[in-house]
């Protein structure tokens, strides 16, 4: 699930919602009731206490419920003041921002994939009560007509209503889309299990910054297959990621990548090609001296390290290629070494 889109923050959204739209309609009833409008009193008064109803279908996390519910309230309570009350009054323009609401909605519930209300029924479903509401206000007469002061107070009120609902849905939207694309970038470019950075994340970040001064080492783990296969994936799960975890602190200044399997890459910056020898002998002879504890298993295990430095005229892809072919000349000339 979208961290955003928690079972908690769905909950705030929706109560938010229900609180604005119930006050909209306490609101609602004072006006219809200071104003004689009969029908709209009783209809106000059901809608009061289906809002109050919607708490309850929150907590207990009936989402699609609400939605649809929601909607079909609005459609039906605005359709019957514009014809009860006249389409000057402008009641009608809440069901065209419902159309944002209604996708906003849809949009949450694929997101979470979970049950959700497709919007588009519902908006041409709104598009017909409009288009009834707007024929029935213009060719008969206004059943209980207003006064011009509330006339436009109602203006200003849907107006309002439905810029605010249209700009938070669009917030909305722009908000999610934007953290669901980050989401999408880190899980492409980064490993999930050790947390380091993958081959993509090389390919896209580090091919135009190839320069003569900079180093490149294929790591391996010595015989980690025979690990999985004698103490489970679970304990070599915990070595990979001990062993990423090491290789972040030691190799501060570094880029150290999960390349797949058993094997990282490291990328670093020096001049003095005996230094990065030194630095990555050094790693590898700490490694075997650690003590890989897990499950009150204890093991040791050993590295091997091809080592190369970056050639003009090298691609990416080709430089790597010539690290790993170092690495197995480590492999297959008794392993636990580093081959520059």
């Amino acid at each position: 699930m979208n961290q955003l889109l928690t079972q908690k923050n769905l909950k705030l959204i929706c109560n938010i919602v229900t609180v604005c739209f119930l006050a909209i309609h306490i609101l609602m009833l004072y006006i219809f009731y200071s104003n004689r409008v009969v029908p709209m009193v009783n209809v106000n008064i059901f809608s009061i206490i289906f809002y109050c109803f919607c708490f309850w279908a929150i907590y207990k996390g009936y989402f699609r419920f609400f939605v649809l519910l929601t909607y079909f309230e609005v459609l039906f309570h605005m359709s019957l003041a514009a014809i009860f009350v006249g389409w000057e009054c402008g009641f009608q323009v809440c069901i065209i921002g419902m159309n944002a609401l209604a996708f906003f909605a849809e949009y949450i519930g694929r997101s979470v994939r979970g049950k959700y209300v497709p919007a588009t029924p519902l908006c041409f479903l709104g598009m017909a009560f409009y288009l009834q509401s707007y024929y029935y206000s213009h060719n008969y007469k206004i059943l209980y007509p207003l006064s011009e002061d509330t006339k436009v107070f109602f203006q200003y009120l849907w107006g309002i209503v439905v810029f605010v609902i249209t700009i938070v849905c669009l917030w909305g939207f722009t908000l999610l889309s934007f953290h669901s694309e980050r989401l999408l970038s880190i899980q492409a470019t980064y490993d999930k299990l050790t947390g380091l950075p993958n081959r993509y994340f090389v390919a896209r970040h580090e091919e135009e910054n190839l320069t003569d001064n900079r180093w490149i080492a294929m790591t391996d783990i010595d015989d980690f297959k025979k690990i999985n296969d004698r103490y489970g994936h679970n304990y070599g799960d915990y070595v990979l990621q001990t062993l990423a975890k090491l290789m972040k602190e030691r190799m501060r200044d570094c880029i150290v990548c999960r390349w797949g399997g058993e094997e990282f890459l490291i990328l670093g910056e020096n001049d003095n090609m005996d230094r990065v020898y030194e630095m990555l002998d050094l790693f590898r002879k700490e490694v075997e001296g650690f003590c890989f504890s897990y499950e009150d298993i204890d093991i040791n295990l050993t590295l091997t390290i091809g080592f190369s430095k970056y050639k003009v005229g090298l691609g990416m892809v080709d430089w790597v290629s010539v690290a790993d072919k170092k690495l197995y000349v480590g492999k297959y000339s008794g392993k636990n070494k580093v081959v520059a």
